[in-house]
């Protein structure tokens, strides 16, 4: 039993890496060749140098020291099943040598590499095969599907095996789920006084990287920097920080519902703590309200001139509302 175990774990990694064979960032695939342009997928044939996986070693012992028991417990940690709406970021991690598979449930239009160099994708299907270039470093990755909808990963390079995954299933996105609000709430952005709408902002959040790479958006007139920082006491992840040269600053989170029970939540009681001092944003936006157990929501909130500086380290919160 134990050496099946482990022929299923040789055999699963040998599976991915033959999907590595099909290459879609080749410009005459007319599935990726919108994304071609400027900087986006421009190295279509990237040199992956053949080298032999290193040994994969969990508590002290090889793979195939394991007992049955430790063997399996290790291969159903490398295969995930995410709930993953739009414009919600996952994080990912990724070992060299060992390729990581993202199956998805509705078909792919395409996708955007922060660090082509630092990652290879191909694609097969509905499924997109992720393979380090490199030993470490971090990058981010969007994926497009039909009805502008997005979803968006940041990759760490893991040297460790033990801390990556291998296969990654995504749920299909829920109905009328999408992280852009209706209601819409204008800002004065810029010596021109140009208006710009809370779902404009939301669209340079969701798709900051492309825009900055087709040349659209400047640095110097938005700036981001990451954060991801988890917190498990309060459940909040923390991703970017953007700063807009009006003033303007919004920042992109999660919250896992740590309760055993079902949780409504209000935006109005979402709150940026400072040291002692509270600051209520001017807008936030979350993609899913009601939570389950163990479940998540995204969003993104707004602050127009902020009363502090935004290099101060902040944490979120939510006010407890009054009984």
């Amino acid at each position: 039993m134990k050496r099946k175990l482990f022929v299923f774990l040789i055999l699963l990694f040998a599976s991915i890496a033959k999907s590595q064979q099909i290459d879609p960032l080749d410009s005459r695939n007319a599935l990726n060749a919108s994304f071609q342009n400027g900087n986006i997928n421009s190295n279509p044939s990237p040199q992956i140098a053949e080298e032999d996986a290193p040994p994969v070693i969990i508590n002290g012992k090889k793979a195939e020291e394991l007992s049955e028991d430790e063997l399996l417990q290790f291969l159903q940690q490398k295969v995930k099943m995410i709930h993953q709406e739009d414009g919600q970021v996952e994080i990912l991690r990724i070992s060299p040598g060992y390729p990581l598979a993202i199956e998805f449930s509705e078909p792919i239009v395409g996708w955007e590499i922060g660090d082509s160099k630092l990652i290879h994708i191909s694609k097969q299907g509905v499924k997109l095969i992720l393979r380090s270039l490199d030993t470490t470093g971090d990058t981010s990755l969007l994926v497009f599907f039909q009805g502008n909808r997005t979803r968006i990963y940041h990759i760490f390079v893991e040297a460790d095996f033990q801390k990556a995954l291998s296969l990654i299933r995504v749920s299909p996105f829920s109905k009328n789920s999408s992280l852009m609000p209706t209601q819409l709430v204008t800002y004065s952005i810029g010596t021109e006084e140009y208006i710009s709408s809370v779902k404009s902002v939301a669209q340079i959040i969701t798709n900051y990287d492309l825009l900055v790479r087709e040349g659209s958006l400047k640095p110097m007139d938005v700036s981001r920097m990451a954060i991801f920082k988890r917190s498990k006491l309060t459940g909040f992840d923390y991703y970017y920080l953007y700063r807009f040269s009006s003033g303007l600053l919004a920042i992109s989170f999660a919250w896992k519902n740590l309760y055993p029970y079902r949780v409504r939540l209000d935006e109005s009681t979402l709150r940026v703590a400072i040291g002692q001092s509270r600051f209520i944003p001017d807008y936030v936006s979350l993609n899913k309200l009601i939570v389950p157990p163990g479940g998540m929501t995204s969003g993104f909130l707004i602050i127009s001139n902020p009363p502090y500086s935004p290099d101060q380290p902040f944490s979120l919160i939510w006010k407890e509302s009054k009984k």
